[in-house]
């Protein structure tokens, strides 16, 4: 018996795959559609009913995201509106309670009692903490020749700080003139001539009369 001549040899164990993007709900439903397409035009569709039921419920369920997309963004886009005229609504309320309390102040003439009557609080002034003297002074070698860097703390300051350097603490035509200091350490600089320098700090106190909480201590720092 004769053979006859076998045509290319088909691959049995081919497996069905898709290599198109589809990590995003959009392309999702593209690569679904553009399948769906190429499916229906191959000669394998005709007759094929139960891979003809799993694609029609691979389109179904590609529905459902394109419709659940649409609905999120819209809804996203409402959201933008309404968070847009809250803010709105704040500043409104805002104003208007604003003019509540300025209405509230002329009909009670001052009267505490008649404020807490209404159902609002009086404002209470409490007199100004003076600024504690800084503490914590220290002093260290620069890097650099005639350098020397001066540091101290914190404390409840928040308005920057006054330093002052001397060679002689007991002669005031020493003294240098006070300079602003807003953190909380100062680098002297350029000071190869001295041995020895002298430094105080004081916190910036606006409610004081002098505007300045009392000096520190002198610090003295020794120039390389």
């Amino acid at each position: 018996m004769s053979k006859k001549k076998l045509g290319k040899s088909v691959d049995q164990r081919a497996v069905p795959t898709i290599r198109k993007p589809k990590g995003t709900d959009s392309t999702k439903v593209d690569v679904t559609r553009s399948t769906t397409t190429a499916m229906k035009g191959s000669p394998q569709w005709q007759g094929a009913t139960a891979f003809q039921a799993a694609v029609t419920t691979w389109n179904a369920a590609a529905d459902a995201i394109e419709g659940t997309a649409k609905g999120i963004h819209d809804l996203r886009v409402q959201l933008a509106v309404l968070v847009a005229a809250m803010l709105g609504h704040r500043r409104d309320w805002q104003i208007a309670l604003k003019h509540v309390t300025s209405e509230a102040e002329v009909l009670c003439h001052g009267s505490a009692d008649q404020v807490l009557a209404l159902g609002l609080d009086v404002v209470t002034r409490s007199s100004p903490v003076p600024q504690a003297t800084p503490g914590g002074l220290s002093t260290a070698l620069g890097k650099a020749a005639g350098e020397i860097i001066l540091i101290w703390h914190r404390g409840i300051a928040g308005h920057g700080f006054l330093m002052q350097h001397a060679t002689d603490v007991v002669n005031q035509a020493t003294y240098s003139s006070p300079r602003v200091c807003t953190g909380t350490k100062f680098t002297l600089k350029g000071e190869q001539s001295l041995s020895t320098v002298h430094f105080r700090v004081a916190a910036i106190d606006p409610t004081s009369a002098t505007g300045q909480s009392p000096w520190s201590d002198w610090a003295a720092g020794t120039v390389r």
